[in-house]
């Protein structure tokens, strides 16, 4: 299946923004406005905070994934193509993510994490906590056997995150994952047969992810896209222009209705106990927005579909994998050894995305392996003869 570039773009641009976010929260934390800090007085006031805001763009994340997880399925209408694809959500995965754990659990036992350290010249609750872990590690209490369970299974499953907090994502990634494949053949089903029930199928779909937590609500909105682009609408170049700017001022809202974001006092009422869940009310919509808008461009222009933008795509899972252990051992090392939050930040910057380089390179040979042992069954394994066997 074609990749499309400009989604790669996205969600490379993503990876950026987690990036920046972590980035700030952990050395210079007033700015972020985060634990006890004063949002209004932080960078949550401006439009800045688009570059900054992370929590935003894990929605962006989530809308992406899910949307790309039933293309082929949307495009094939094969059940074959739907049930390959959640067997190897998984795998696909847990590939990476037990290479990033291990890496981690190595550094502990190496006692070459400083976090804590650096967390108490930055004052960052944050930091000092790796980054809200459920717990916090030794190099005698890190175990390779513990870190394998964690990356291979348990962190999709259980949403263990101990050895690299980033990795809390990966159970609404599995667990959404599994929502979008089982609500897909229902919504492509009533989609150009009763339209207004799979738009009602989406909203049930919604409904029913908030029950579990508000998070697992961008998966199933995001198949909204579907039935949007069934229905032929391309926006043209100004509209889209108007939608781009309007969905990336929506994805600087952190939840805070302070400076440009003051209108959002109206939500603050309404849901006045969860800043998270009017971040994602905010979020999910905008996501969905400046993505329809990206799928509306029929000629991308270079920049949104050219090499460059592909390869932000391939670094964008490996960067968001390790640069939590970066900012936690080599960019809070550099800041105790020079005494400075901007060389520390710019050691997180630079090592980050040389540290992903070579897991890029694992990624991209994992995606082929799992893709070759699939596509082996798609073309006339066991599970691609079942249905001929079937209606035999």
């Amino acid at each position: 299946m074609r990749k499309d570039a400009s989604l790669e773009f996205l969600r490379g641009a993503a990876a950026l923004v987690v990036l920046n976010g972590h980035i700030l929260r952990a050395f210079a934390p007033s700015a972020e406005g985060g634990e006890g800090g004063n949002a209004a007085q932080s960078l949550k006031t401006s439009l800045a905070f688009i570059a900054f805001n992370g929590g935003s763009a894990v929605y962006l994340f989530f809308v992406l994934s899910s949307y790309v997880l039933v293309k082929r399925y949307f495009e094939t209408r094969k059940a074959q193509d739907l049930l390959l694809g959640a067997i190897k959500r998984l795998p696909r995965l847990a590939g990476p993510v037990l290479v990033t754990v291990l890496a981690s659990c190595f550094i502990f036992k190496l006692d070459l994490y400083f976090f804590q350290d650096a967390a108490a010249v930055t004052q960052s609750e944050w930091l000092s906590s790796f980054g809200n872990a459920s717990k916090v590690l030794s190099p005698e209490t890190a175990s390779f056997a513990d870190a394998f369970q964690q990356g291979a299974w348990r962190t999709f499953i259980y949403g263990d995150k101990y050895y690299d907090s980033s990795l809390w994502t990966m159970t609404v990634e599995f667990w959404g994952g599994m929502l979008t494949f089982a609500l897909a053949p229902i919504i492509f089903f009533l989609l150009g047969r009763w339209t207004l029930l799979s738009w009602f199928c989406v909203a049930t779909g919604v409904f029913l992810a908030l029950q579990v937590s508000f998070f697992f609500c961008a998966f199933p909105a995001s198949l909204m896209l579907y039935p949007l682009l069934a229905m032929g609408l391309r926006p043209n170049r100004w509209v889209r222009g108007a939608m781009a700017i309007a969905s990336l001022t929506l994805l600087g809202y952190a939840g805070s209705a302070v400076g440009i974001y003051r209108p959002f006092a109206l939500l603050e009422t309404a849901l006045s106990d969860d800043v998270g869940l009017r971040q994602a009310c905010v979020a999910i919509p905008a996501s969905i927005m400046l993505v329809y808008a990206m799928l509306s461009v029929d000629e991308p222009p270079a920049w949104l579909s050219g090499k460059a933008a592909r390869f932000l795509g391939d670094l964008s899972f490996p960067l968001y994998l390790v640069h939590l252990p970066v900012i936690c051992s080599l960019a809070s090392w550099v800041l105790l050894v020079s005494g400075s939050t901007a060389l520390g930040a710019a050691a997180a910057m630079l090592g980050s995305i040389l540290a992903a380089l070579p897991l890029v390179i694992f990624n991209n040979w994992w995606v082929q392996v799992l893709g070759a042992l699939f596509n082996r069954f798609r073309r006339g394994g066991p599970i691609a003869s079942a249905p001929a066997a079937a209606s035999a």
